[in-house]
């Protein structure tokens, strides 16, 4: 029995230590550091990802309507308008959805925002 009150005495002394609590204080400061810098990171990484997605679909439908343009150059008579309408409609609700993400995340990422181009 007085092995054990001499551990726990011993075990006591060492936490109410200044130098231990200052050491746990450091400890916990430096995590909550590296936390926040770590999810600021995560965030900055999605901005990016978001911008790079509105890269990729900008450039999808610029793709998209020069094949249309060839496609429908190679072809006679008169084409579909109700498939291309339908197109525009769905690209314009899309488009108009990801407008304001994609503003943020370059705004987040220290990005210039580009301002909004007049529909044709």
């Amino acid at each position: 029995m007085d092995r054990i009150k001499a551990q726990a005495d011993t075990l006591w002394k060492i936490l109410s230590e200044p130098k231990t609590y200052a050491t746990y204080k450091d400890a916990v400061l430096i995590t909550w550091i590296i936390l926040v810098e770590a999810a600021l990171l995560v965030w900055l990484v999605i901005c990016l990802g978001l911008v790079v997605f509105e890269w990729f679909w900008n450039s999808s439908i610029v793709a998209g309507r020069n094949f249309r343009d060839w496609f429908n150059n190679r072809i006679e008579g008169p084409s579909d308008q109700i498939a291309s309408e339908t197109g525009r409609a769905l690209l314009s609700a899309s488009k108009n959805g990801l407008d304001f993400t994609i503003a943020a995340a370059k705004s987040q990422l220290g990005m210039p925002v580009e301002e909004k181009k007049e529909a044709k």
